[in-house]
């Protein structure tokens, strides 16, 4: 008995067939995106007329695409179900914890496996006083946060959206994904044009300082956002209401990241405020008249003892340790 084979794809048809259908995802993301322009219109039209495999995959692509719009909040909840899971220590057999775990996670899987360059993330980051740590987003872009300083952000299929609920971070974002990348901090909004910058809560609001390239920056009113590009800084009062934009040595300005902070001719009041952020301080000023005086250095955030030292010698000032963490300052 003769046994007939079935006709099989050549294998130059299949890779051709999974090279237009990543192509095509790539299409519907661009093409969904907020900077889509006339000449990615013009590439696209050469794209899906080359062929009728280009044609096709499009079509499922889209329709794929169209079908997701609604999974991103649904998405969202079962993966932060999960984390809440796995998190708690439940009595109980270890299969069955085991089973409704993979069950939670299979379908917020399932949400997200078909959605190219999705990156997911939905996490929060902190900092203890005194630490400084880098973290490596879901994107490619990068993280760092100053000491006490906490983050939380948020990647779904749409957005990248992070929210600095305290402290400093600089930011250093990826090329290439079609998605904006939005920092919340108090009332302000810095969207990303492709750039590293530094956001930092004060105690009267926030500031925007750029470090290379540029951003968008808007406060909680009606008027028109800043463009800031290297260099330059804004300062938000807490409603909103934006300052006078402000010329940086962004060398200096983001030093806090190798563990150095750079005064030049700072208030000592200044100085001693930001040192105190990066270990506990208690001070008393027996002549605060020496609050005011001018300051140049560089301090390592790490060593208080030496930077008082330091302080006490290009001063007319004595400089006391009265406990761990509690210094008195005296006139010479």
């Amino acid at each position: 008995m003769t046994r007939r084979l079935a006709p099989t794809m050549p294998l130059s048809s299949i890779l051709s067939r999974s090279e237009a259908r990543e192509q095509a995802a790539r299409w519907v993301v661009r093409r969904n995106g907020s900077e889509y322009r006339a000449e990615d219109q013009r590439a696209f039209l050469v794209w899906i007329n080359a062929s009728e495999e280009n044609r096709r995959a499009y079509a499922e692509a889209e329709a794929l695409w169209e079908s997701l719009r609604g999974l991103d909040d649904v998405a969202g909840q079962r993966l932060a179900e999960a984390r809440a899971f796995l998190a708690r220590k439940r009595r109980g057999p270890v299969r069955r914890r085991l089973a409704a775990a993979a069950g939670i996670l299979l379908v917020a899987s399932l949400a997200w496996w078909f959605d190219p360059l999705s990156h997911l993330d939905d996490r929060i980051y902190r900092t203890a006083q005194g630490r400084i740590r880098a973290f490596d987003l879901a994107d490619g872009s990068r993280l760092e946060l100053d000491t006490a300083s906490e983050a939380r952000v948020h990647y779904s299929r749409r957005e990248r959206a992070i929210r600095l609920v305290r402290g400093r971070a600089v930011f250093t974002v990826v090329h290439g994904d079609p998605r904006h990348f939005e920092v919340y901090a108090g009332q302000v909004k810095v969207r990303d044009i492709g750039t590293r910058f530094d956001v930092r809560h004060l105690a009267d609001g926030i500031a925007v300082a750029v470090l290379e390239g540029e951003v968008e920056v808007s406060g909680g009113t009606n008027a028109a956002p800043i463009v800031l590009r290297r260099g330059q800084r804004v300062d938000y009062a807490r409603d909103g209401d934006a300052g006078s934009v402000q010329f940086i040595d962004a060398g200096v300005y983001s030093s806090w990241r190798d563990g150095r902070l750079v005064f030049n001719a700072r208030p000592l009041r200044e100085v001693l405020e930001e040192l105190g952020r990066y270990q506990p301080t208690s001070l008393a000023v027996s002549a605060p008249r020496f609050l005011d005086t001018r300051v140049s250095g560089v301090f390592s955030v790490d060593d208080l003892p030496q930077a008082m030292q330091t302080i006490a010698a290009a001063l007319p000032v004595r400089i006391v340790r009265t406990g761990e963490h509690a210094w008195r300052i005296d006139p010479r």
